[in-house]
């Protein structure tokens, strides 16, 4: 009796988890613009941000939107030794975005994103570490500022009822 009741909570145990999925889910939401948007960005010599925009919207294959970006980047010495070299930078990356709808459908949508870091030269001269270290503080701070962009902008596209879904 034991044995049969023991295979049965084995059995109803492993049924009931047969739909669980161990694995991490990392579809990215909806992105309204993907492959629909041409993109022009004035401003900034940096190629960082066309790189994200471009892998995060695509190569254009329906003209549907033209998002034009206005970048402009500050920087502020926050500590100066004595030689009158920087000690500390703060970066200012101020992004002002321009969505406009080819078809007229959508209202233009606008939008700022301001991303800030600081960074810390170890050398007045070149030094490899260091520039490779702000290299990877200006993607992950551009990074988050596309990404703002494109759920602001995902989130005005669908209350705007901009979207053709179907």
């Amino acid at each position: 009796m034991r044995l049969l009741f023991l295979k049965i909570i084995v059995f109803f145990s492993l049924v009931s988890c047969s739909n669980i999925n161990f694995l991490l889910d990392t579809k990215e939401s909806s992105n309204s613009l993907k492959n629909k948007t041409l993109i022009y960005v004035a401003g900034w010599d940096n190629p960082v941000l066309k790189d994200l925009l471009f892998l995060k919207i695509g190569e254009v294959e329906e003209n549907k939107f033209i998002l034009k970006a206005q970048v402009e980047e500050k920087q502020t010495k926050k500590s100066v030794g004595q030689n009158q070299v920087a000690i500390k930078i703060d970066y200012k990356i101020i992004v002002d975005y321009v969505l406009v709808d080819a078809t007229n459908k959508c209202p233009e949508i606008t939008n700022r994103q301001i991303s800030n870091f600081s960074f810390t030269p170890k050398s007045s001269g070149y030094n490899f570490a260091s520039d490779v270290l702000l290299d990877s503080l200006y993607e992950e701070a551009i990074l988050n500022n596309v990404n703002n962009f494109m759920s602001f902008t995902n989130n005005e596209l669908k209350s705007n009822k901009c979207l053709d879904e179907g």
